[in-house]
């Protein structure tokens, strides 16, 4: 398996699990929304209300980015190695944290702090950190699967 396929696959499922505890969260009433409501504002004209195609867009677009962000840490454990595999993941989750609520909302779309209250911004850095944790301990279950498949040839 290439290292882009093997990121691709860490990433979704650390999306996954992420947004799959982000839902349990809003479901429950905890969280005012979801990952994906945040990416359909967005990513959606100003006053464009919440229906099936914006959060199918919402939906779309986090789990590509997702999928690319487990390529990017895919590279990295190829640099770095899979030691402490969690903890890199873990890491690359949470330097998304400032950006995925900072800076690319603000230089792109300053109205996002309009409808993110602050229990989201808090919320946020916790589902990083977890989708990071995940996306790090299935590359690294990949990476070993991969190269104990590759001893055998």
């Amino acid at each position: 398996m290439d290292i882009i396929l093997r990121g691709s696959i860490a990433g979704f499922i650390g999306l996954a699990v992420c947004a799959g505890i982000n839902w349990l969260l809003y479901y429950f009433g905890i969280l005012p929304y979801t990952g994906f409501h945040y990416n359909a504002i967005f990513l959606n004209a100003p006053g464009t209300p919440i229906n099936t195609l914006t959060m199918t867009i919402g939906v779309i677009a986090g789990f590509v980015t997702g999928s690319f962000v487990g390529v990017i840490a895919a590279f990295i454990l190829k640099w770095t190695g899979n030691d402490y595999a969690w903890l890199k993941g873990m890491g690359v989750g949470l330097v998304l944290w400032p950006v995925h609520v900072a800076i690319i909302p603000n230089l792109m779309v300053p109205r996002v702090y309009s409808v993110l209250p602050p229990i989201m911004v808090l919320a946020c850095f916790f589902l990083e950190a977890i989708y990071g944790l995940v996306m790090g301990l299935v590359l690294q279950f990949l990476s070993n699967r991969y190269s104990a498949y590759n001893k055998n040839d």
